[in-house]
């Protein structure tokens, strides 16, 4: 079987479909992903085959244009309106992916696609070529489809066709009811590859304390944010990892209680953390929520306010300012223990969800007379 999978440029929409995409392969399918910008480089590093589809063109541009069009992801925004400005940049992000998208897929031939949940692009090729589609979600929030089937119209003349399935990755205790055709599948962070310092392996002496703000907002806000929240905890009695994504001579001269390093898999550093402080991005809560590791999340925009309301209300963690007595206030709770129970629990009904391989195994399920009618076409 051949899987065309499409994925929005970025970190945190590329990584989420690793699993599944290496899933596929150790069955012994065929996996290209289509993607643009960083996100091609993202999904090569992770060892699978990539194609470019819209080159040349600079996604983080793209980011900011939108947001100065929109008026940016400020923390006052009501759900939607934060909801109108996510479809408004992914409607761009679609747009520029869409013609480079069908043309792979007509060269290719893929006997499924399957495309991010803010990826429309990949919905509407599977559509145009009458090729079946299964949405992959990234995150927490909803329940799959809404944002395709906005962006569909502003894409296509023809009318919205339903995927086929949705893979969902929200344990059921955070998010909505599954509906019919939703699979919900184990959360498996990849965070990417990276050597470590041996080091890193030795238990903490102290409390260690993870920090993170993701890969886009240092980009786009500079690292100054980071600093701030080092600053705000760094007389702690603790020991602090900073996970950048940039050099970390960025964030100058830092005291002998913390490491920052360029790339940080939060796999490699949560497991001996007591708690992970972080912006709230999905892939960094889903990794602390498979982890079960209490959070501080100070949320900077785009689903990331969501994400830390569902946190704080089902008692993983809870939600901070950036305002340094706000921060260390917040830490001091979750090292007392107030979220270890909750956090347990979730990293408990995660474990029980069914893997990657399990979804990947049903999506060849789902599929078996077209994959050997079309045996034949790909020899």
């Amino acid at each position: 079987m051949r899987v065309l999978v499409v994925a929005s440029p970025g970190t945190g929409h590329v990584f989420p479909l690793v699993p599944v995409s290496w899933a596929l392969r150790s069955e012994g399918h065929d996996v290209l992903v289509a993607s643009a910008g960083d996100g091609v480089q993202r999904a090569a590093s992770a060892g699978l085959t990539a194609v470019d589809v819209a080159p040349g063109v600079d996604m983080y541009e793209v980011f900011q244009s939108v947001g100065r069009t929109t008026g940016g992801w400020a923390p006052h925004l009501s759900p939607a309106a934060t909801w109108e400005r996510a479809v408004q940049l992914f409607t761009r992000v679609s747009e520029l992916m869409l013609a480079g998208t069908e043309r792979v897929a007509k060269r290719w031939r893929p006997d499924v696609v399957v495309y991010g949940e803010f990826q429309a692009a990949g919905a509407v090729v599977a559509a145009r070529l009458g090729i079946p589609a299964v949405e992959h979600g990234i995150g927490l929030v909803g329940d799959g489809a809404a944002c395709v089937a906005e962006i569909w119209p502003r894409l296509a003349v023809a009318p919205a066709v339903d995927p086929t399935a949705i893979i969902r990755m929200a344990p059921p205790s955070l998010g909505p009811e599954p509906a019919a055709g939703r699979w919900i599948m184990r959360p498996v962070p990849y965070n990417g590859g990276a050597v470590v310092p041996e080091e890193l392996l030795d238990p903490p002496t102290r409390p260690r304390v993870l920090i993170t703000m993701g890969t886009v907002a240092p980009r786009l806000g500079g690292m100054g944010m980071v600093r701030d929240l080092v600053d705000s905890v760094s007389a702690e009695p603790l020991e602090i990892l900073v996970a950048l994504g940039s050099d970390p001579t960025e964030l100058g001269p830092l005291p002998q209680s913390v490491r920052a390093y360029r790339w940080l898999p939060l796999t490699a550093a949560l497991p001996s953390c007591s708690v992970v402080i972080h912006h709230g991005g999905a892939g960094t809560t889903l990794s602390a929520l498979a982890a079960g590791v209490p959070q501080v999340v100070v949320p900077q925009g785009a689903d990331q306010f969501l994400n830390a309301a569902t946190v704080s209300k089902r008692g993983c963690g809870m939600t901070a300012d950036q305002a340094p007595a706000a921060i260390r206030d917040s830490l001091r709770r979750a090292l007392s223990g107030e979220f270890d129970q909750a956090a347990r629990e979730v990293h408990d009904e995660i474990a029980l969800l069914p893997s990657p391989a399990v979804i990947a195994a049903q999506l060849a399920e789902h599929l078996p007379n077209r994959g050997d009618a079309l045996e034949g076409r790909h020899r």
